[in-house]
């Protein structure tokens, strides 16, 4: 796979790691997660895990608690990515409705507002350092899931779990438990944001080239032969937390299933 060439427009920005605490009342289905964002200047790659307001709007998502300057990068599915600057001092005028989200260039008001739902990922760039706090509904109703499609063969998806899941992203199944990214095919790579430079690659390959039988790896660098190590767990199963987001590239056409339990 030739991921070096994928996400150059990314790989060149500065970034951070990201920490997340979480919590789901599953009662009645609504939660909140922190996720901490400590550097000013730097890219996290986050999603919002539940269901907020009307649309999931980026006005809905954040609100107004981003610091002035902060930009969210919104991947275009293609080769780059469409920025929204957050700034509510209204350089384009004061008032009700007066805009407090820009395109790039920070003077033309972005319209239509971006959504920003569960399952998709996107960088956030905070001005200053900033613990964001996501309130909402989970997504999924209990006893049902939701599937992300990925239409096409080695074509970059920046995704996330649409339930508030955290764990080894093979744990659980359609009904359930956990991210259930399972029934891969030969050569699907997941990217995730080292919170440098870069990206740290997972590929995936059941036919295991370096040893067949209990316990061989499934999961690789992106060399194709290094055994893959979780940086959290030091386990050879790639992990995500609450609120992350990554890119997965399949490599044929791939439905990627969460459910939530009843």
């Amino acid at each position: 796979m030739k991921t070096k060439t994928l996400l150059i427009a990314a790989a060149a920005l500065a970034a951070g790691v990201i920490s997340s605490q979480a919590q789901v009342y599953s009662q009645n289905i609504v939660g909140y997660a922190n996720l901490a964002c400590p550097t000013g200047g730097k890219n996290y790659l986050i999603t919002c895990p539940f269901t907020v307001g009307v649309s999931n709007g980026i006005n809905e998502v954040f609100g107004s608690t981003l610091p002035v300057g902060s930009s969210v990068l919104i991947w275009n599915g293609v080769n780059n990515y469409i920025t929204a600057l957050y700034d509510n001092t209204d350089p384009n005028g004061v008032g009700a409705g007066a805009p407090e989200w820009y395109q790039g260039d920070g003077a033309t008001p972005l319209s239509p507002l971006p959504t920003l739902p569960p399952g998709q990922g996107f960088f956030l760039i905070p001005a200053t350092p900033l613990t964001n706090t996501f309130t909402g509904s989970v997504a999924v109703a209990p006893g049902t899931n939701s599937v992300i499609n990925m239409a096409t063969g080695g074509k970059n998806y920046l995704v996330a779990s649409t339930v508030p899941y955290a764990g080894a992203i093979t744990n659980g199944n359609s009904s359930g438990g956990g991210p259930n990214l399972n029934n891969l095919s030969v050569g699907t790579s997941l990217l995730f944001w080292n919170g440098v430079n870069n990206y740290r690659v997972a590929l995936y390959d059941n036919t295991d080239p370096n040893g067949v039988g209990a316990g061989a790896p499934e999961w690789y660098q992106g060399d194709g032969a290094t055994p893959y190590v979780d940086p959290g767990t030091s386990g050879n199963v790639p992990n995500i937390s609450v609120g992350q987001g990554f890119f997965v590239i399949p490599a044929i056409p791939y439905n990627w299933t969460n459910g939530l339990a009843n």
